[in-house]
This record gives C-alpha cells, structure tokens and sequence, in this order.
C-alpha cells in the first residue's frame, strides 16, 4: 500500500513501515503531489483501517476520507475478520464517485479483501464456485468473485459523465504463487499486472506494454497522464515515459522478515540473499513459464545498482529526507 501510494519502496528491515516512527514521515506520493494541486479524495475499504494503521498513515500522507466497514449500511454480506464483500465495497466507491463529479478535482482508492485468505465470501454467490482444482478451488472462487464485483462497478461506471475524464488504475498488491518456483524468488507471486483505463491510453501507448516495472512506479506514471509541472521524489520512474529501449527496471522484497531481494530489469532478474551467493536467471513468464541461470558480464554492476537502491532510500527514509515540503526538495 505504502508503495503503490506513497511510492516508497518495501525494504529490508521496514517491511511495516506504516505501523513504525519513521512510517509517520511525509512522502512524496499521490496524496502529498494531489493535495497540492487541491484535489478532494475519498478512500473506500471493506475493512478495519486500524490495521496496519492505515488510517493514521494515509491521513499523515495527506487524505481526508475514509470510508470503512462501520460506513456500510445493510451491506449484502459483512464477515467478522474481513468486514464486507467487494460487491459492497465496490458499490460505495461507484456512489462516491458519481456524488463528487463535478466539483473539485478527485482522486479514489478503492482496495478490495474478499480475495484473501482466509476467504469471506457471501453464501448465494452472483458466479458459478470453480470445481476439479483441488486445493485452489476456494482461492479461484474468491478471484472469480472479485473480479465479477470489479466488472459491476466498470458497468455502472461507463454509465456516468465521469468515466470519460477519469484514468483507472488497477493493480493487486502481489501476484499468485504457482506450483513452480524457478527461482529463490517466487516469480509468479511478483507477476503483477497493471491495468490503466482512461481517455486514449490504448490508441497512444498500445494495448500491452511489456516494461518492467514495481508499485513504486504508479505514482510517477499517473502524474504523467495527467499533465502539467509536477516536482516529486518517487523512487519510480514513469513507465510510459522510458528513456528508447529501457526495458524497465525494478527491486522486490518479499514482505515479512525473508531476507531476500531481486533486481529485475527486462527479462533477468538478479537475486541477493544472505544465506547465498547472489545469483543470475533469465526468466520467462507466462504460459512458458520457466527461468535459467545464467552469467552475465554487468552482473557485478547490476549487485552494486541494488545494494545502492536499497542503501539511499533506507538512509533517506531514517534522515527523513523522502518528502517534498511546498514544492521543494526536503
């Protein structure tokens, strides 16, 4: 969350940065770089924003709204743990949205639950259960069901005059682990998709764009869409904005005390981990899905591009160095 939003990356050491002191510092994300411009804001939860403090860290950053599972009024399915489901969630943020079109400038984040373990789903469900895949028929099921509450809210949305000026972003905090981990780092869980939906962004940049990229990336390549001087300092870079024939390039750490870390950058990813050496692979996603390991002469340079990615954001994060105060470089 604090990565997608506050365009910090997630480091060894801070993997609960919103719950720690130095999660209490401002950061040049989408709440700090929209206030600025005089944006209203609306955040819309099917849960508790005691956890993980997001609330405190959210409304520290700079929103003001939140909508959480106490906000909800006879909602279709509510579970003790998780709060309510996504069709709930999702219906209060389609009626945020059309309530605040047409005064100030806004920005919504809508974050869903009901595809988490351990899965809270309504019992007279709008879609059919997935059968015969043992194990995972509960985890598909809840993907099923999430993705149906996403494909109502898009429906009542192109409906309304927002739609046509509004950019959608949609992106999952991480990806789903598959049977085969081909290498330290479970790729497939990194495999991480990023929908944009908004006035022709299809006809300019294509329909499918294959750069690397991470969460802290969003922040940089929403505020190139909407136009304008924007001073920030995101540990991102615009992905639709590469310098010709950046392949994109992009740090994981597993949230939880793993210690371990990946550089990607286009199709290698080189892997850092205490109890090894570090390690190359070329890998391949998708359908073919599989990873080699591989020497390559830059390996050297790309070990010393990571540790110095996470040695400068740490100590800029400790020196409180990360935010931009009233425009300017703190």
């Amino acid at each position: 969350m604090f990565a997608t939003m506050a365009c910090f990356p997630n480091l060894p050491g801070f993997e609960y940065l919103m719950q720690t002191p130095e999660g209490g510092h401002k950061l040049s994300g989408l709440p700090a770089l929209l206030s600025a411009r005089d944006y209203d804001d609306v955040y819309v939860y099917n849960g508790d924003f005691a956890w993980d403090n997001q609330s405190g860290f959210f409304g520290n950053q700079g929103m003001t709204t939140f909508i959480g599972r106490n906000d909800f009024v006879n909602p279709v399915f509510s579970d003790p743990t998780w709060g309510v489901s996504d069709q709930d969630m999702f219906d209060r943020g389609a009626e945020e949205l059309a309530k605040n079109y047409g005064k100030k400038p806004f920005y919504a984040l809508l974050q869903t639950l009901s595809n988490h373990t351990p899965y809270a789903l309504p019992k007279d469900l709008p879609v059919e259960p997935v059968t015969g895949q043992g194990r995972l028929d509960e985890h598909l099921t809840a993907m099923r069901y999430s993705d149906w509450a996403l494909g109502q809210f898009f429906e009542k949305a192109r409906k309304e005059p927002y739609f046509k000026e509004t950019l959608f972003v949609i992106v999952g905090d991480h990806g789903f682990g598959n049977h085969q981990q081909v290498t330290e780092l479970d790729l497939g869980r990194f495999n991480v998709p990023l929908l944009l939906i908004g006035p022709g962004i299809q006809e300019k940049f294509g329909a499918v764009d294959h750069t690397v990229g991470t969460q802290v990336d969003i922040v940089p390549t929403i505020m190139g869409r909407l136009g304008g001087q924007t001073r920030h300092q995101c540990w991102g870079r615009d992905l639709l904005n590469l310098p010709e024939g950046d392949q994109g390039v992009g740090m994981i750490k597993p949230s939880g005390s793993e210690q371990i870390v990946g550089l990607v950058k286009g199709d290698r990813i080189l892997i850092e981990s205490k109890d090894m050496t570090p390690r190359m692979y070329r890998y391949q996603l998708g359908s073919e899905f599989k990873a080699e390991l591989i020497e390559s002469p830059d390996q050297p340079e790309l070990l010393k591009n990571l540790e110095a990615y996470i040695q400068t954001a740490t100590k800029s994060l400790l020196d409180n160095t990360a935010g931009v105060v009233h425009g300017t470089p703190k």
